[in-house]
């Protein structure tokens, strides 16, 4: 994963309720088999693994975020246990094609939620303001050493 898209995700992870996190997870997962699936292509073991290593690291933060007072979190739970195994055994495909289907279905019950960030005191980015050579600079409002979480 590339610097600016680890910013992108800080980004957005900054702004978003618990829906939304859990669909910034699915699509942190899916950069990262994308990023194992490139890097297999071209022959790089070292990458491959750490791809590999950071997607079941998302699984596994998805599978510790579970509440198992719903049904529907057993569930999910047997498909990131089933995701773990393929990704150990090397089988990205079916587990990238599974975790598209579930993030798009969270990505359809998170423009419903209408909590609020769970961050809160965090800064504000204002982007186009002024403009680069060859793109659009953000600036950062609101910076506090009181940023964070919510309680």
């Amino acid at each position: 994963m590339t610097r600016e898209m680890k910013q992108i995700f800080t980004r957005r992870i900054t702004q978003a309720n618990r829906t939304q996190l859990i669909v910034i997870l699915y699509d942190m997962t899916l950069t990262y088999l994308k990023d194992a699936t490139v890097a297999q292509e071209i022959g790089c073991d070292q990458e491959y693994k750490k791809a590999v290593q950071c997607a079941r690291n998302c699984i596994s933060e998805l599978r510790n975020s579970l509440d198992f007072a719903y049904d529907l979190s057993k569930n999910l739970f047997a498909l990131y246990i089933f995701a773990d195994r393929e990704l150990a055994a090397n089988r990205i495909q079916d587990v990238v094609k599974m975790f598209k289907k579930l993030r798009d279905a969270y990505q359809t019950v998170s423009k419903k939620d209408d909590s609020k960030p769970l961050m809160q005191n965090t800064q504000d980015v204002y982007a186009g303001f002024t403009y680069g050579r060859t793109d659009v600079n953000e600036n950062l409002m609101n910076y506090s050493s009181a940023r964070g979480y919510c309680v």
